[in-house]
């Protein structure tokens, strides 16, 4: 923070921090839980430069990460849990959103700064996670994985509250439990090319700017330092951003995106991704 801003905009600028630190705890919580429109609804500014990024890429706009986040999200749990249910009908008559979740992010290493302007906040955090459920990922055994991801965060003040506005999810490490040792056989699968760098993510049903912005670990390469903690800064721009080009709240300022990529039905067993050449910026 900015120790020569006045006194009363430095008091503003705390409580901006205590905001965000309480918007990624709410998301920890509601995320691990499966309720999705809970966030969404909740504390996202709806604006035409919204995004979400993850390994596959960035989602651009409010609609759009609205529609993978939410709506997608939501029809596939459904369905996955209606299907689980038949199999184990002791799962009827719970949440159908997080019947079985087990997802846990705990948040460490916050670095979060607000703007000299008192318009936007970023933060960064580190995000060891665990996800484990009485019926595991294949849907038939009990099981869960753990996995290390990193947060960058940012928030606009908008109509004098703050708003979640834009969200990068980097996966650097991840592997199930209890299966052998998750470095050596990695590098095993790696030699056999059984798998391959940007495996770590899942995928959207939509995506206007598809492609690899981060690499997670691998046998050829260091963990990609994506989103970098912030540094004291006067306003959000290209400069200070986690997603360039978009730092216009309004929308009415950005830039030019083509048409969204459209996938076909999830099929867990197939990664679109595999082949896509990493971003060299």
């Amino acid at each position: 923070m900015n120790r020569e801003l006045p006194f009363e905009q430095r008091i503003f600028n705390a409580e901006a921090c205590q905001t965000v630190e309480e918007y990624k705890a709410r998301h920890a919580y509601l995320h691990g839980a499966g309720y999705s429109r809970e966030e969404w609804d909740l504390m996202w500014l709806n604006s035409p430069n919204t995004t979400w990024a993850h390994q596959f890429g960035r989602m651009v706009g409010w609609d759009e990460v609205y529609l993978n986040n939410v709506f997608h999200m939501d029809r596939q749990v459904v369905t996955d849990k209606f299907g689980m249910m038949e199999t184990f009908p002791q799962l009827m008559g719970h949440d159908i959103r997080s019947v079985c979740a087990g997802g846990c992010h705990a948040l460490t290493s916050d670095v979060i700064e607000i703007s000299d302007d008192g318009k936007f906040a970023r933060a960064s955090f580190l995000t060891p996670g665990t996800l484990m459920g009485v019926i595991g990922m294949d849907g038939h055994h009990r099981g869960g994985f753990w996995l290390w991801e990193r947060y960058g965060s940012e928030f606009a003040y908008v109509d004098g509250k703050w708003q979640w506005f834009h969200e990068q999810v980097c996966p650097d490490l991840a592997g199930d439990y209890d299966k052998g040792n998750w470095a050596h056989d990695r590098y095993l699968d790696y030699l056999d090319r059984d798998l391959t760098i940007g495996e770590v993510g899942g995928r959207p049903a939509q995506l206007t700017e598809p492609g690899l912005i981060h690499a997670d670990y691998s046998i050829t390469q260091i963990v990609q330092d994506t989103v970098h903690p912030p540094v004291p800064f006067q306003t959000l721009d290209d400069d200070n951003t986690y997603s360039k080009g978009r730092t216009d709240p309004t929308g009415e300022i950005t830039i030019q995106a083509g048409p969204a990529t459209k996938f076909g039905p999830y099929n867990p067993d197939e990664n679109p991704f595999a082949h896509v050449k990493a971003r060299e910026d």
